[in-house]
């Protein structure tokens, strides 16, 4: 009869070697410079990789690896070759994978295609449908002062908008949006607000963040900028901080 106390025959083997080949792995690559100008060594856990995909053609058998972040690194070497490496190496014996020869120069003319399924991409689609409720709107831009190159950030409740006084004005710098405030005072001491972006657009962005839910539509990089008709609006705008101006009665 087998004794429970004692362990059983094999087992710390077992125990030995799935603890090398679940353990973390460190390892080493050459990625481009986001500037474009040369590469730069980095280091990661294995943890850390999404997948790995062969990269091989006629000419050349390669790998890729593709981070949970989305980013990718082409490895010159064969796919089962990296595989074999990664998933199956003895940490007791090479915990560290240099791959710095196999990646950076020796692969930028070979990136990483996209798959036309990716594994991020198989993942449930999020509920695209924008909620039926009116969420009171907080809105910032880098309001001027009148024909002046004066500019102050300003953060106001979109209550406070007479709309039947808004419209669009040729300013200093284009075409602008000027509105009175029914309550509060600005930050030049007027009721007047005047933002260098075009009526329509401002519209249509404030339309958007009203159809979507938004609680704040943060306009500051678009309004700061000295040439608003021409250049491309920011690809991402920061959250919101700061005041509002005080409520009647307040």
């Amino acid at each position: 009869m087998t004794d429970p106390s004692k362990p059983v025959k094999g087992l710390r083997t077992l125990q030995k070697s799935f603890s090398q080949t679940a353990g973390n792995l460190l390892i080493r690559a050459q990625v481009a410079h986001a500037e474009g100008a040369g590469f730069q060594r980095i280091s990661f856990m294995r943890d850390r990789i999404d997948y790995l995909a062969d990269l091989s053609d006629e000419t050349r058998a390669l790998s890729g690896i593709a981070l949970k972040t989305g980013a990718h690194i082409v490895v010159d070497m064969p796919y089962e070759q990296l595989e074999q490496k990664i998933y199956f190496a003895d940490l007791s014996a090479e915990p560290v994978l240099d791959l710095g020869e196999k990646t950076g120069a020796v692969t930028a003319s070979k990136p990483m295609p996209a798959l036309a399924r990716d594994f991020a991409q198989a993942l449930p689609k999020q509920d695209s449908k924008h909620p039926l409720e009116d969420v009171p709107l907080k809105i910032a831009v880098f309001a001027r002062q009148a024909q002046e190159q004066n500019f102050r950030m300003f953060i106001f409740e979109e209550e406070q908008i007479d709309w039947e006084s808004i419209e669009s004005i040729n300013g200093k710098n284009g075409k602008a949006t000027k509105f009175t405030l029914d309550w509060g005072d600005g930050p030049f001491g007027d009721d007047d607000i005047i933002f260098d972006m075009p009526r329509p657009k401002f519209m249509e962005l404030y339309n958007l963040a009203k159809m979507k839910g938004e609680a704040e539509l943060d306009l500051r990089e678009w309004t700061r900028r000295i040439d608003p008709d021409n250049t491309p609006p920011p690809s991402a705008m920061p959250k919101l901080t700061g005041r509002t101006g005080p409520r009647p009665g307040y």
